[in-house]
C-alpha cells in the first residue's frame, strides 16, 4: 500500500491513483457501519487531488447530524481500526480519528457536520485545485519549498501553508 507515515513527520510522495481506490474501499466500510447516520463521506486533502504530491496519509471527512455526542461514532470507528484523538482547541468543528500506529499512520478521519465551515472549506479547496491546475501546481511547489525549509518538521510546514489555503478558499467561494 502507498500509505503510511510516522506521526509528526512530513514526507511528500508523487500522486498515486491507488489513493482514490483505497478511499472507495474505506468509504464503503464506513457506510456499512454508519448506515444513514453518514450524511456524506468525502476524500479530501492532497491525496484527493489528482497529480498532487502528498503526505501518504488518506484524509476523509464524514458528515453526521451532530458531533456533540461523538462517542457512539468512536465505538463504530474502532471496529475499523480508528482511534479517537483529542484536540484541545475549543473552536473546532470536527472530531479527529486516526488509523495506523504512530510510526505508520495511514488515515485521518474527521467527523463533522454538513453545514460546518470545516466541511465546506475542505470541499471548496479540493474542488478548486482539481479544476484549476495552475493553482494546484503553485500549491505543490509551495509544499516542496516548505518541506525543504523545515526539514520535514510538521508544525511549521502546516502553519506556513495556511495563508495559501485561505486564499484558495476565498477564490473558490467566488467561483462555486
Amino acid at each position: 500500500m502507498s500509505l503510511g507515515l510516522q506521526r509528526g513527520v512530513v514526507k511528500l510522495i508523487p500522486y498515486d491513483p491507488e489513493w482514490a481506490k483505497i478511499f472507495d474501499v474505506e468509504k464503503n466500510k464506513i457506510k456499512s457501519i454508519f448506515g444513514e447516520k453518514a450524511l456524506g463521506i468525502e476524500h479530501v486533502g492532497s491525496t484527493a487531488i489528482p497529480g498532487m504530491d502528498a503526505k501518504p496519509i488518506l484524509d476523509l471527512m464524514v458528515a453526521v447530524e451532530q458531533i456533540e455526542n461523538f462517542s457512539v461514532f468512536t465505538s463504530m470507528l474502532k471496529t475499523l481500526g480508528y482511534e479517537f484523538r483529542r484536540d484541545n482547541r475549543s473552536d473546532q468543528e470536527h472530531v479527529l480519528y486516526v488509523k495506523g500506529p504512530e510510526d505508520d499512520r495511514t488515515h485521518y478521519l474527521k467527523l463533522t457536520t454538513p453545514g460546518s465551515s470545516f466541511w465546506r472549506e475542505h470541499i471548496l479547496f479540493r474542488d478548486y485545485l482539481i479544476h484549476h491546475p495552475e493553482h494546484a501546481e503553485e500549491y505543490r511547489k509551495l509544499k516542496h519549498e516548505l518541506l525543504e525549509k523545515y526539514s520535514g518538521e510538521r508544525t511549521n510546514y502546516t502553519e506556513d501553508k495556511a495563508d495559501f489555503i485561505k486564499s484558495i478558499i476565498k477564490l473558490a467561494e467566488q467561483k462555486f
